[in-house]
């Protein structure tokens, strides 16, 4: 048997410093979607404000303290300017946006018109065209409002969003359980739907019902969740199964804002509610955002870090509480310029590899705690070894064996297969690996010593294999079929590797020889 030795990106690798750029994790931008003008739509990115036109104010407005910007410009938004922004962010890779899309001129109950669905679906297109995916959040109230939807209304409404939402699936990292309240999350709704356990019974069925079976929601206020299905948090015997308690995940758009989180967790039961999200975040999606302008007081990297370990967050937000998204330097901007200390990392139990702070002759390098959180949210592969057969012999049964350890604060929110390569030009055989991705778990829940994943790979040859010598490695393309041929949807490990084609590429290559008899 052949081994072979990894390790891990280290900061003076090329490209080191950047954000490696992996599907359905990370950093995320917003935008407001819509081409229509008086809609509301646009971003609150300064960085764009700065590039206006026609005349407009630099700064975005204010009015008690949330940022107005530019939430009421179709125009903005069909000339492309969101596009502009992830080319902006390129370098802390995002390939995660949240899209919200507002129905609020159909808050009276009437249908959405055929315009509306043709101008989401010309957004479906443009995600797709840009190889990216998005956190989806349908909405209808913001602040102040004089009118929203009722539950029927919501319902009717998602039952013509249904076709839309199925088509568009394979770009729709998640479906938020959002619609009423301002911004989607549920407070200040004009019903008061909050308060009504009937609808939000329904609308959870609704909502599932749109989605595969394999795919979640998010809730923002686990009050909720659990005043339809109980208290308990999801055992993980029935993590990701059909259980309608394992396809509802949770949203904190108040992170880290005071005690309870901007009302996120409340009293009296506000510790048990952090608690019923700390254990079942751990097998369900998990996104958030800090609140504007540093409301509520500013939050420290470490505190950031602690809490995004705690709660196995995968995505969050980069322009609440940053100059991206404020003229003036808030808590990630400081995030930026405070190095992490490796006691406190190691003390909290958070992940990191041996090679994350060190270069190729072992001296320290300052990482700050901006580029350990951007790299850290959601999983992060890292091989450590391979152990492979000395020669490929058509016919004959094929056996290897991948290890690696997921470095992240969380694990792949979505199923995807997993594939040992066999390249020899055109020739390339595809291996699937027996494995659930999903549960890929960094570290042991209780103990926090880190996982080491063993792969096991038993392939029968095909006799028909040419000779000659065949690169080896490791794919995870998307699950959906539309995407699993695009090298943007596929993960990229945390190694010192060529990633090319969708597949990491060890450096070991195998020889295919004919069988002697």
């Amino acid at each position: 048997m052949k081994q072979e030795i990894f390790r891990g990106i280290r900061p003076d690798d090329l490209g080191g410093r950047m954000g490696l750029k992996n599907p359905e994790r990370g950093f995320r931008t917003e935008v407001y979607a819509s081409t229509i003008p008086g809609e509301i739509a646009g971003m609150c990115t300064v960085h764009q404000k700065r590039n206006k036109l026609d005349g407009r104010c630099l700064a975005p407005p204010c009015v008690n303290d949330m940022i107005r910007g530019n939430r009421l410009d179709g125009v903005e938004f069909r000339h492309c300017q969101w596009q502009d922004e992830l080319d902006y962010c390129a370098y802390d890779g995002l390939t995660v946006i949240q899209g919200y899309v507002y129905l609020n001129k159909f808050s009276d109950g009437r249908p959405l018109s055929a315009a509306k669905l043709e101008d989401i679906e010309e957004f479906f297109f443009q995600i797709r065209r840009r190889g990216i995916k998005v956190l989806l959040r349908f909405a209808y109230e913001l602040s102040p409002c004089i009118i929203g939807p009722t539950g029927a209304t919501i319902l009717r409404h998602l039952e013509q969003l249904k076709p839309l939402i199925r088509k568009n699936i394979d770009i729709i990292y998640s479906l938020q359980c959002g619609f009423p309240g301002w911004w989607g999350e549920w407070h200040h709704s004009f019903h008061h739907l909050r308060s009504d356990v009937g609808f939000q019974r329904d609308l959870f069925a609704a909502v599932l019902e749109v989605l595969p079976v394999s795919r979640r929601t998010m809730i923002r206020y686990p009050r909720i969740k659990q005043a339809v299905y109980g208290e308990e948090p999801l055992p993980e015997a029935l993590a990701f199964t059909s259980d309608p308690r394992a396809r509802i995940g949770h949203f904190n758009d108040g992170c880290l804002a005071g005690p309870g989180h901007a009302g996120t967790f409340c009293e009296p039961n506000r510790e048990a509610e952090f608690d019923y999200v700390t254990r079942e975040s751990r097998f369900l999606p998990m996104d958030g955002e800090l609140l504007w302008h540093d409301r509520l007081g500013a939050v420290s990297g470490l505190a950031a870090a602690r809490h995004f370990t705690l709660h196995h967050f995968d995505t969050f937000g980069i322009i609440h509480s940053h100059s991206l998204g404020q003229f003036e330097e808030y808590s990630i901007d400081h995030w930026k310029s405070v190095p992490i200390d490796l006691r406190d990392l190691a003390d909290a139990g958070m992940p990191l590899a041996a090679d994350y702070c060190f270069d190729a002759q072992g001296e320290p390098v300052l990482r700050s705690y901006y580029e350990y959180i951007r790299d850290h949210l959601g999983y992060r592969i890292e091989l450590q070894r391979v152990e492979l057969p000395d020669v490929l012999i058509p016919g004959k049964p094929f056996s290897a064996k991948v290890y690696l350890i997921n470095r992240g604060f969380s694990t792949p929110v979505n199923p995807r297969p997993v594939h040992l390569v066999l390249e020899n030009g055109a020739e390339r055989v595809e291996i699937p690996i027996q494995t659930e991705i999903q549960r890929w778990f960094g570290c042991h829940f209780t103990t926090g010593e880190a996982i080491e994943q063993e792969l096991k790979v038993e392939f029968l040859l095909p006799e028909t294999l040419p000779p000659g010598r065949y690169r080896v490695g490791l794919a995870m393309p998307d699950e959906a079929e539309t995407l699993a041929g695009r090298p943007e949807y596929a993960i990229r490990c945390a190694n010192d590797l060529e990633f090319r084609d969708g597949v990491n590429f060890f450096q070991t290559r195998l020889e295919c020889i004919s069988c002697k008899k």
